[in-house]
């Protein structure tokens, strides 16, 4: 790996890595397919154990630059690849996930094109450990743009589907390094402060769940903390002018000791689930089925996951004998004992809308843990 560029590049990819043997040659073989456009790829290894630095080294390609980490969580390593960026447009790609073929040049020439926007963002898959397609995530099917919803604290789709301009990251100072997760949460709030900011329906991600990653390694409470912090300070800022960190005051974080973190069969399966009543809502019936199906063949122990089956069985079969059926036992189809995964997904336990897999990281499955958090935030 030749780390001295030839030119400066239009975009700056960062890549945090560590310990992602199992998947870092994948990621920079999606991002290093583009052709188009002049770019470098930074990677950020934060102080990897496993054989990732070595994989690394084997690559022949003079785009990728490699930056040591300082193992001080995940806000940190963006900033260090941030700092060491030279191109005019920022993205992210994440250790075990992977860029589609194109997104890079259309994005770059989105930007180009709209010089009034700070940064665009798209949709994105949900992709199994071995790389198999599940889903992709319902973010809304209409090109717009979503300035408004992100100063109202809606985080619709993945920050990793983002490309921004980097002045304008630096101008907002990077990630805030008192995040352990839902840095990029953060980050969408504060860059919706900023600039304009423009969604397109297009999927210019693959999210992979697995469960080395961060989202099943945090315990559910931390994840659950810090996605409410970070839009408990975009309140303050809309009040004040500045939230607590930009005073120096840091609230006290939970441990995360009561609460674990959930597989990604679950993740998966919670994914899954959600759609299937998406489906029912939108009047496919065989859709739900289908995506009931395969909800429970990702977790079949999970008896609250036969139980909303059964749930959406009978709703089918009543609204096919009377509309008004249908309509009075939906009093009822929400009294079941409720999937713990699909608030975990950050949409209602039966009948989810439209959520974000940053969202699904962060949302809560319990009422301790919420208890918990909102007992960190208000200290």
């Amino acid at each position: 790996m030749d780390n001295t560029a030839l030119h400066i590049p239009d975009v700056s990819i960062i890549i945090p890595m560590y310990n992602a043997e199992a998947y870092i040659a994948q990621a920079l073989r999606s991002v290093l397919q583009e052709t188009e456009v002049n770019l470098e790829v930074i990677v950020v290894n934060d102080r990897s154990t496993d054989q990732s630095l070595q994989i690394l080294s084997t690559v022949r390609d003079h785009r990728v630059r490699l930056v040591n980490g300082a193992k001080a969580g995940i806000a940190t390593t963006m900033n260090l690849g941030l700092a060491a960026a030279r191109g005019r447009v920022m993205m992210r790609c994440d250790a075990d996930d992977l860029f589609p073929r194109g997104r890079i040049a259309a994005q770059l020439a989105w930007l180009d094109e709209n010089p009034d926007y700070g940064a665009v963002c798209g949709s994105y898959d949900i992709i199994a450990p071995n790389g198999s397609f599940v889903l992709k995530h319902d973010t809304g099917n209409t090109a717009e743009e979503i300035t408004e919803e992100l100063t109202c604290g809606l985080t619709r789709t993945h920050l990793c589907t983002f490309a921004i301009r980097t002045d304008v990251l630096r101008q907002l100072g990077g990630y805030r390094p008192y995040f352990e997760t839902g840095e990029d949460i953060d980050l969408q709030l504060r860059l919706g402060e900023v600039c304009r900011v423009f969604y397109q329906a297009a999927s210019d991600y693959s999210y992979r769940l697995h469960n080395d990653s961060i989202t099943h390694v945090i315990p559910s409470e931390k994840r659950v903390f810090f996605d409410r912090i970070a839009r408990t300070f975009q309140n303050e800022r809309q009040l004040d002018g500045r939230d607590r960190l930009q005073q120096g005051i840091f609230p006290a974080i939970p441990t995360g000791s009561g609460s674990k973190a959930y597989s990604s069969n679950e993740q998966i399966q919670g994914f899954l689930q959600g759609r299937a009543w998406q489906e029912y809502e939108r009047g496919n019936p065989k859709a739900a089925l289908q995506m009931a199906m395969r909800s429970l063949s990702a977790n079949p122990g999970h008896w609250p996951t036969w139980q909303n089956m059964g749930v959406l069985l009978t709703k089918m079969v009543l609204k096919r004998r009377s509309p008004s059926d249908s309509i009075a036992l939906s009093s009822t189809a929400d009294s079941p004992t409720a999937d713990p995964v699909a608030p975990e997904l950050g949409q209602p336990e039966l009948r989810p809308t439209r959520a974000t897999a940053v969202d699904a990281d962060t949302a809560s499955n319990s009422a301790s843990s919420e208890q918990s958090a909102n007992a960190s935030i208000n200290r």
